[in-house]
């Protein structure tokens, strides 16, 4: 069975961070994170909030100290690198996977995303589908439940019929 993986350049936020984690453990993935100013996963108010929805299990992360670091580092690894922006030309969905190389779903800060400079270190950018003359944007956790349960979809249900 593949594991999603998933790589965050400097994730601040408690909240997204325990959103994040409900959704890691759901489907037994691997989260990096990257950046000195990222909130860690044992931060007492992630500890708090996670407990209180009841996820058991280990909780951690591979932490990486800058995002470059995290980049080459999964590259040199043979990973295939999906950076995430709202303005890239295609859509998450139209993708095929690769199925020799891992994949690693990267998505950027909660305010601004990934910039263009971290944008260019990508495999390739995607987007999801969505009414933009409703909404302008989606939250972290929303991005990542999207991506990562339809990528954990197609690693382990798509051959089997479901």
């Amino acid at each position: 069975m593949r594991k999603v993986e998933l790589l965050f350049d400097t994730i601040r936020s408690p909240y997204d961070i325990a959103h994040i984690i409900q959704i890691a453990q759901s489907i037994d993935c691997v989260v990096y994170t990257a950046g000195k100013n990222s909130v860690p996963f044992n931060h007492h108010k992630v500890i708090g909030k996670i407990r209180s929805w009841n996820i058991k299990g280990d909780i951690s992360e591979i932490h990486y100290n800058t995002f470059d670091e995290a980049v080459y580092d999964l590259k040199g690894m043979g990973k295939f690198l999906i950076g995430t922006s709202g303005n890239a030309d295609t859509l998450f969905y139209q993708l095929d996977f690769p199925e020799e190389k891992n994949i690693v779903l990267v998505f950027g800060t909660e305010a601004s995303g990934l910039n263009q400079s971290k944008q260019e270190l990508m495999d390739i950018i995607v987007k999801l589908p969505m009414n933009e003359s409703k909404v302008d944007f989606l939250t972290l956790p929303v991005a990542v439940s999207a991506m990562a349960y339809e990528l954990y979809r197609q690693y382990n249900f798509s051959r089997r019929g479901y």
